[in-house]
């Protein structure tokens, strides 16, 4: 069983869209005499994207400051945001003709609340996405780790952060058998083995554009998280975790010892 939001919610893709933006931000942007505070930091917006009828409320994001290259600070922070962004386009594209009657010209209310991990040359956070539909409905929007690589200026996806072997069918249950967590639940729930495609972002359960990855990986200090979160009401949000130790071998090894450098050398 694959968890899923109840109605035919579709999805929309993540992109960083700057225009349409109405309202104030409570974020000042780190600035002083027109620079942006150095490092990765959390950030919050309230904002209404009149476009989408949506409005963010203290919707938290993380955003990095003080790069050399502004081109690559700018590309960092739009892969940091596209989480949120994801929401708001997500939501706006589930608003059909019924709904914008029941919503009666009020916007849907997305917040964010995001848990900063490593803070080094690999900067990692999770963002938990939750909606408040302005029409009758339920359900879970879900939590969606980021990783980036700060120095090289890209997001890590989960091909970049794991071995090849790791992904495969052995791979990953060598990977289910090192993490820690509420394995019980996840059998009564009647979830699957962890498969290669849940690693990716891709087109499930009928939605006709991508939803982020079931199964994202998050960095913290102390080790490595799965988060197996979507969007649903039931069995659809799960932690386990492993220190980096039980997980060195599976970890692209070339990646390994800039995530420790980044943990504070754990």
């Amino acid at each position: 069983m694959r968890a899923r939001f109840q109605g035919a919610w579709a999805v929309a893709a993540a992109a960083v869209l700057a225009a349409g933006l109405t309202g104030c931000s409570s974020d000042d942007g780190g600035k002083q005499g027109g620079e942006t505070a150095p490092g990765p930091r959390v950030v919050e917006e309230s904002a209404v994207r009149a476009d989408k009828q949506v409005e963010l409320k203290e919707a938290e994001t993380v955003k990095i400051g003080g790069l050399a290259d502004r081109n690559a600070e700018q590309q960092v922070n739009q892969a940091l945001r596209a989480p949120l962004e994801w929401a708001v386009n997500w939501t706006s594209s589930t608003l059909d003709e019924e709904r914008k009657k029941q919503c009666a010209g009020r916007n849907n209310v997305i917040q964010t609340k995001v848990l900063l991990g490593l803070r080094g040359e690999i900067v990692a956070a999770s963002n938990s996405i939750s909606l408040i539909p302005c029409y009758e409905g339920e359900g879970a929007l879900p939590t969606v780790p980021v990783i980036v690589d700060v120095k090289n200026a890209k997001a890590l996806t989960a091909a970049d952060v794991l071995t090849g072997k790791t992904l495969e069918k052995d791979g990953l249950k060598k990977l289910w058998e090192a993490l820690s967590g509420p394995k019980q639940d996840w059998k009564d729930c009647d979830l699957e083995d962890l498969r290669r495609q849940d690693f990716f972002p891709g087109k499930r359960d009928g939605d006709p554009v991508e939803s982020p990855a079931p199964a994202g990986i998050m960095f913290r200090a102390e080790g490595m998280q799965l988060i197996w979160s979507t969007t649903g009401t039931d069995c659809n949000n799960f932690t386990f975790t492993a220190p980096y130790d039980k997980v060195k071998d599976m970890i692209n090894p070339e990646l390994y010892p800039r995530l420790l450098a980044s943990a504070g050398g754990k």
